[in-house]
């Protein structure tokens, strides 16, 4: 009888861990959208890189009225918002300017 007991005890206690172990391991969007709504509506747009607890890239849009949803990443508006951030990247960095320097050759006459 004791062995039952016990038996039964270990495995509630290893399901417990198992189930702590998977609510851990979640990704924070479990449903994405296709569309994209206008950029005034928006409020705030957070872009979770994969992590440990998700291996997934998400992208995590929150209005203004409260609402909050995912954006699926791979979609193609998606796609072409990253070129064009791309893009506007690299025209804001500068481009780098060779060093100029000046020698000056003093001569005491």
């Amino acid at each position: 009888m004791d062995n039952r007991v016990l038996l039964l005890l270990t495995l509630c206690t290893c399901m417990a861990l198992a189930q702590n172990m998977a609510v851990s391991q979640r990704c924070t969007c479990r449903r994405v959208r296709e569309k994209f709504v206008a950029p005034k509506q928006i409020m705030d747009i957070q872009i979770l890189p994969p992590s440990h607890s998700c291996d997934k890239l998400e992208i995590v849009v929150s209005l203004k009225n409260g609402l909050q949803y995912c954006l699926n990443p791979k979609a193609e508006n998606m796609q072409k918002i990253f070129r064009s951030i791309v893009e506007m990247k690299k025209k804001m960095t500068p481009a780098p300017r060779p060093s100029t320097t000046t020698s000056s050759s003093a001569s005491d006459e």
